[in-house]
């Protein structure tokens, strides 16, 4: 279902080690996948009031999936993978026992001991994902694009990273960095990226035509602890 990029460094390493990659999934597999991404209907509101810090709150539809929960705030949020469509069940079931694709998430961001939680977004009109560091229990995330058809980069919803924090704040905005790197989120594309102290990042503001949605699978890679 993946065709595993041959290894290397990390193309970028400021403002955040990442990197891009293009058709990594299948394309056959990756048109499945699209037209049969998990209907609205299994996703929750998450719209939290508050944020650490002080931050704003990042709202979106969210469900997640995984063997190992350890933080109460995900019960909410928790399928099981026969909730899913056949093809990502099918496709969950292949990243979490694959082999190679462990093996080059291992070898690309230079860990062990890790597990995976599946996290999926659907983010509307008007909403973005302020900067932020992700938690010390994260060893990174794979993100995996599924913009509907027709979804435009002018659309917004690209993963931003920023560098050059001019403010001693912890609840920056974008205009309190010196600069930020956008990743593009059109057709069969994933972003792997390293989760690391200074690492601040967010979602640029979406602007889509009514009933046209951001769509993602986060795989998160977790410290097992």
């Amino acid at each position: 279902m993946i065709d595993i990029p041959e290894q290397r460094q990390f193309s970028i390493t400021k403002p955040s080690p990442y990197d891009e990659f293009e058709n990594i999934i299948k394309p056959d597999i990756y048109e499945q996948l699209l037209n049969e991404f998990p209907p609205e209907e299994l996703f929750k509101d998450e719209f939290p009031e508050t944020r650490k810090h002080g931050q704003r709150p990042h709202c979106r539809k969210f469900m997640c999936y995984t063997t190992e929960n350890k933080m109460s705030y995900f019960n909410n949020y928790m399928i099981n993978l026969s909730d899913l469509p056949n093809i990502w069940t099918e496709f969950s079931e292949y990243i979490y026992n694959d082999r190679d694709y462990k093996q080059w998430i291992a070898d690309m961001l230079k860990i062990k001991n890790f597990y995976f939680r599946f996290d999926f977004h659907r983010t509307q009109n008007g909403l973005d994902v302020s900067p932020h560091v992700d938690s010390h229990t994260k060893f990174g995330s794979h993100l995996f694009y599924f913009m509907p058809e027709g979804w435009k980069e002018e659309y917004g919803g690209q993963t931003i990273f920023y560098e050059g924090l001019n403010k001693n704040v912890l609840n920056p905005e974008a205009e309190d960095f010196s600069s930020y790197i956008t990743t593009t989120t059109s057709g069969n594309r994933s972003c792997l990226f390293k989760n690391v102290p200074n690492g601040w990042h967010g979602v640029t503001r979406i602007n889509t035509p009514v009933g046209i949605v951001r769509q993602i699978f986060n795989l998160v890679i977790l410290k097992r602890m």
